[in-house]
C-alpha cells in the first residue's frame, strides 16, 4: 500500500447563489424543487413523473436577495474563515 502525502484541501468559498423554490405536486404531494422560475412554466414531478403548471416568482425579489447576500459571499460564516 503506497502512502501519498497530500496537503489538506483549503475549503472552497461559494462562487454564486441560487434560490430554490418548492412546489407541491398536485398529483402526489411531493415538493418539487425549482430554481427561481421567473416565467410561467411546466414542472415535472421527479416522483410520479406528472407535469403541472407553476406560478412564477418575482424576478426583482430574487435579484434583491442575491444582491443582499453578495451572490453568496455574505452568507459565509465569518467564524469559519
Amino acid at each position: 500500500m503506497s502512502e501519498t502525502n497530500h496537503k489538506p484541501l483549503t475549503p472552497v468559498k461559494p462562487s454564486g447563489l441560487e434560490l430554490i423554490y418548492l412546489y407541491p405536486c398536485p398529483f402526489c404531494g411531493r415538493e418539487v424543487p425549482i430554481i427561481a422560475p421567473v416565467r410561467p412554466a411546466m414542472a415535472r414531478c421527479d416522483a410520479c413523473r406528472q407535469n403541472f403548471p407553476i406560478v412564477p416568482v418575482d424576478e426583482r425579489s430574487v435579484r434583491y436577495v442575491k444582491i443582499m447576500l453578495g451572490g453568496g459571499k455574505a452568507a459565509i460564516d465569518p467564524d469559519f474563515l
